[in-house]
């Protein structure tokens, strides 16, 4: 990149009538309106015009540019705004090759809405490998407050392209230099990522957009979830029909994007998204939503807001319905009764789901000539034992004692007494 001549253009300017110009004002016709001496504005310092040369590769456009070197505190004195950016947030911008570089904190590529927190505030590391040191939630925001900072920089230049040519970003993945147009885009761009974004051609790097609040609310059926967006300047083109964009910071959590003031400015820095996902619905519906779920406290940033709040209406709470309690199935019904006789009473249907007790046939009625004898009484039957007695079988009887051997020949000798006798006889 040539280095400056002449240092950052003059955005505007005060003549002698106390009127303020702005830098189109000198290639007016036939002539331009200020009356000389001209005076920086901001800081009063003496200031010329200077119309531009196509020959000249510093004074291509016309511009004004100083006489008188800066006062302490003017706001144009971008040398010494750098140094003050540099020394406010250490190690979030550095100063290489002639520009000023934020160090983008490293974020992890989630998907939409839902997103859960990385756990412990903590931010991934930039590489697979895990060479690269953790950065805290502290060391994350203040990256963000340098990237706040050098848009109000850029703001107070009128967003002037040399003046952001100073500047640059360090992505996450390693890629230095990027350009800020790239890396930062205003209401007045956000339409060149949103359409990146439809064409597949953005670079696989978070973003900053900012732009001012128009709108900040509950979202969601439950108002379980928080919005602050704004309108962009440009639309996008699908199939060649321009559609509306709307910017959007979205979040579960209101103090995390503001959402509770509709002024002022927002910064958000993530990996930005596109709703609808289908070109073609966003096309029907005429606009399509370049939006961003904050996942992490430090991704958004607001500014210049007047003080006015807004009450957010509380999240419902949609009750869950309770869960369907298993009936244990009916007992097997006894079959149906025979139809009941016209001497028999009807028996009633049985009632949930138990069979009805069968009531007696009714008597058959006396014959009128015949007696009928009375029936003796009866004695009541006693009472069946809640238990049944316990048969117990009788146990069988002893063995007869076994004979010893004197009982033995004793009986022997009855015997042979016997036999003798028997034949004598």
């Amino acid at each position: 990149m040539p280095a400056k001549k002449r240092g950052v253009r003059i955005p505007w300017v005060i003549d002698s009538r106390g009127d303020r110009y702005d830098r189109s004002e000198i290639d007016r016709q036939p002539a331009p309106r200020y009356v000389v001496p001209l005076k920086r504005g901001g800081c009063g310092t003496r200031v010329s015009a200077r119309h531009g040369n196509a020959d000249d590769p510093d004074s291509r456009t016309s511009h004004y540019f100083r006489i008188d070197p800066h006062t302490a505190a003017c706001r144009y004195d971008l040398d010494q705004r750098g140094k003050q950016l540099v020394d406010q947030a250490p190690g979030t911008v550095v100063r290489k090759a002639g520009q000023w570089r934020l160090i983008c904190p490293p974020l992890h590529h989630g998907g939409t809405g839902g997103h859960k927190p990385v756990p412990g505030g903590t931010a991934r590391p930039a590489r697979a490998g895990g060479s690269a040191p953790r950065v805290t939630s502290k060391q994350a925001g203040a990256a963000i407050a340098s990237a706040r900072r050098i848009v109000r920089i850029l703001d107070d230049f009128d967003q002037d392209p040399d003046v952001a040519a100073e500047f640059a970003a360090v992505a996450p993945n390693g890629r230095r230099d990027i350009p800020w147009s790239e890396f930062c885009l205003g209401r007045a761009n956000a339409d060149q990522l949103a359409q990146a974004l439809l064409d597949g051609t953005a670079a696989p790097i978070p973003h900053a957009v900012w732009g001012p609040v128009h709108a900040a609310d509950a979202a969601g059926r439950n108002h379980d979830s928080y919005v602050v967006m704004y309108h962009a300047t440009n639309p996008v083109h699908i199939d060649g029909k321009p559609v509306r964009l709307r910017v959007a910071v979205r979040s579960t959590q209101a103090d995390w994007i503001g959402a509770n003031t509709r002024s002022g400015q927002v910064l958000g820095y993530g990996y930005w998204q596109l709703f609808p996902t289908d070109p073609a619905q966003a096309r029907r519906q005429g606009w399509i939503e370049l939006q961003l779920w904050v996942k992490q406290p430090w991704q958004a940033t607001r500014w210049d807001t007047d003080g006015t709040t807004i009450t957010l209406p509380e999240p419902r709470t949609t009750p869950k319905p309770a869960p369907e309690r298993r009936t244990s199935p009916p007992p097997a019904t006894a079959p149906p009764a025979p139809a009941p006789t016209s001497k028999a009473r009807a028996t009633p249907p049985p009632q949930d789901g138990w069979p009805a007790e069968r009531e007696p046939d009714a008597a058959p009625e006396p014959h009128e000539d015949v007696p009928q004898p009375s029936a003796p009484p009866t004695e009541p039957a006693p009472a069946a034992p809640s238990h049944p007695a316990v048969v117990v079988p009788p146990l069988p009887p002893f063995p007869p004692p076994v004979p010893d051997a004197r009982e033995r020949r004793t009986r022997f000798a009855r015997w042979l007494d016997i036999a003798r006798r028997s034949r004598r006889a």
